[in-house]
């Protein structure tokens, strides 16, 4: 059937397909727990919200709402909360904060994360991202050759805390 005898306007809201689960342990630190925690509470807290307002409201921002709601219930079931002690580390590992500095001197300090508590702007990195994935396991004092896009890059641990 053509398009153009399908009803566009439709009362219901359109079911959005559910975003993408990876296919990781799913590692988390505690304060990412918490804040997906808040985040299912903050859907939750909207969706109720919409479905006592407005209809065009409920409908237009309703789906995607309902998709995040479905994401973070995934998300936090499947969750492996790891506790990083405090102080200095023998070895990079996932929770702890590495420092190093790279070929051109500069210094850079990213914490190790679960995949939704990434953020590098915040300083925090993937577990699962290459960068991580040249760092884990290794020492403080250890040369990494982290290998990116716009090519190899030496970097020098620093410090682990």
């Amino acid at each position: 059937m053509s398009r153009a005898f399908v009803k566009e306007d439709s009362d219901q809201p359109e079911h959005l397909p559910d975003r993408p689960l990876s296919q990781h342990p799913n590692y988390m630190t505690p304060d990412g727990y918490k804040s997906m925690q808040a985040q299912l509470q903050q859907c939750e807290q909207e969706i109720s919200a919409l479905r006592s307002g407005d209809e065009w409201a409920e409908n237009t921002r309703l789906p995607a709402l309902e998709r995040d709601l479905r994401y973070c219930r995934a998300r936090l079931k499947s969750a492996q909360v790891i506790e990083h002690a405090a102080g200095a580390a023998a070895k990079v590992r996932f929770g702890c904060t590495v420092h190093f500095v790279d070929e051109q001197d500069l210094q850079h300090c990213f914490r190790i994360v679960g995949e939704d508590e990434a953020n590098i702007a915040q300083g925090r990195l993937s577990w699962t991202s290459p960068l991580a994935s040249a760092l884990l396991g290794r020492e403080l004092g250890d040369v990494v050759r982290w290998q990116r896009p716009a090519g190899d890059l030496d970097i020098e641990i620093t410090a682990i805390d």
